[in-house]
């Protein structure tokens, strides 16, 4: 069988996500936990360019799980590195399949902050930045609020060989 471009591309990705599935330790321990959890709060701080290319695939993927095993699941995700910035209005994002899967996840009940402290450094305010987001004041701070609130924390880390 000869693989097409595209079909190679596909099973390519496949493939990272489900090693990032293995990866990400805290995810599997918590799809096998007995009791449901109180939510899940990702975290991502990521400094390369690209960033929600790999990332709104990943986290669509660890969303359909957890609420596969826990329907109604409260999911927060909160975005505290330069990845913030492709989310501003002006960076003409919004047509990418990436940040199209990322408002459909904030349609879906996903809560999705950026960190204020750090879109302030460029002079940026929550009416910069697309309606599915809410602009925390300190996305370190409102991550230990979620963190005193049971929901269980996990960093959302590019899959091997994605830089």
């Amino acid at each position: 069988m000869k693989l097409t471009p595209l079909l190679a591309g596909l099973l390519l990705s496949s493939a990272q996500l489900q090693a990032a599935d293995l990866q990400n330790a805290a995810l599997q321990q918590l799809l096998m936990a007995p009791q449901v959890p109180d939510g899940v709060v990702f975290e991502i701080m990521a400094w390369e360019d690209r960033t929600w290319d790999w990332a709104a695939p990943l986290l669509r993927r660890y969303v359909d799980q957890l609420r596969e095993k826990y329907p109604g699941l409260d999911i927060v995700l909160i975005s505290q590195g330069a990845e913030l910035f492709d989310l501003a209005r002006r960076a003409g994002l919004q047509e990418t399949p990436a940040l199209r899967q990322l408002a459909a996840l904030g349609e879906e009940g996903v809560n999705i902050y950026i960190s204020g402290d750090y879109a302030k450094w460029k002079r940026l305010g929550e009416k910069d930045f697309v309606d599915f987001v809410d602009l925390a004041a300190s996305g370190s701070a409102l991550l230990e609020d979620y963190i005193e609130l049971g929901f269980v924390p996990i960093k959302l880390e590019p899959p091997d060989g994605i830089d």
